[in-house]
């Protein structure tokens, strides 16, 4: 289990399905996702968890309440390119289960076992432009930046919305004031100075 400053993860246990069916069925969650889909039953649950078993290129994990172990939403990577070292990432977590800043968290721990453990070398996902929440947690909180948008891409509550398509490099990881301390909570080490990028060693050394 990976443990950050307030919430855990780890792979998605047979008693996290009630949950997560939840989560996949809330209307808060699933207006703000951009992949869509039919309600689904706890059933339809069992045979996703079943295909996740078999699954290769991805990896689910369940963002869980450090206290409990249980389980308050779900994360992983996706379509993941070994040749290229890059997965997609995403978030879901149930509204009034975690604490404010989880979401950030959580993105910052994926990030850094992406980077330092699985060996990925950029993650990427995408954000309809109405999810301020994803956005402040993604981009003004975790380093990543916005690299394209997809004019009137998705529909969601009855209009046509833009898509941001945004990614992170393991430098765009490395350069956060608390990446060594992610890496240290994932790898049980701080980042190897030599690891530091360049621009981040001479922003060190004149203070800044």
């Amino acid at each position: 289990m990976l443990k950050g400053r307030l919430i855990g993860l780890r792979p998605v246990h047979r008693d996290d399905l009630d949950l997560l069916a939840d989560l996949a069925n809330a209307g808060p969650v699933r207006s703000h996702v951009v992949g869509w889909g039919w309600p689904v039953s706890r059933d339809g649950q069992e045979n996703w968890f079943q295909g996740g078993l078999q699954a290769r290129g991805s990896c689910r994990l369940s963002v869980t309440d450090l206290a409990t172990d249980e389980a308050v939403g779900i994360t992983g990577l996706w379509e993941i390119d070994w040749h290229n070292r890059s997965g997609l990432t995403a978030i879901k977590l149930m509204p009034g289960r975690t604490p404010r800043g989880a979401g950030s968290d959580a993105i910052k721990l994926v990030m850094a076992w992406s980077f330092y453990e699985v060996g990925l070398r950029r993650l990427h996902s995408t954000i309809l432009n109405f999810n301020a929440a994803s956005l402040g947690a993604y981009v003004r909180r975790s380093g990543w930046r916005i690299e394209g948008r997809h004019r009137e891409a998705v529909f969601r509550r009855g209009q046509w919305h833009d898509l941001y398509s945004v990614a992170a490099l393991r430098d765009d990881f490395d350069v956060l004031e608390d990446a060594e301390e992610y890496v240290e909570r994932v790898c049980g080490t701080a980042v190897p100075a030599a690891l530091v990028p360049e621009g981040r060693r001479a922003a060190e050394a004149l203070g800044v």
